[in-house]
């Protein structure tokens, strides 16, 4: 299962965010998609979740706080 984060802070890492959330969950690969705006990365997280365990993690993630910046999070509907 894939979830989606969102409002990264452009310094933000695979490692940093695999890290930041290995707090509220085992996560696998963490992918960094920097195009089309460098400065708005989005995280893709791989996680050996149910969908209904990732819709509530992805809640969970919601509004926390990484480097100063309230993240989104989503499952993708084809996740």
């Amino acid at each position: 299962m894939r979830i989606m984060i969102g409002n990264l802070p452009a310094d933000a890492t695979e490692e940093g965010v695999a890290e930041s959330l290995g707090l509220v969950a085992p996560v696998g690969r963490v992918t960094m998609v920097r195009e089309p705006d460098p400065a708005n990365p989005l995280a893709i997280v791989q996680i050996a979740l149910s969908r209904e365990d990732a819709d509530a993690l992805a809640r969970r993630i919601e509004g926390r706080i990484y480097k100063g910046k309230p993240l989104t999070a989503w499952v993708p509907l084809h996740g």
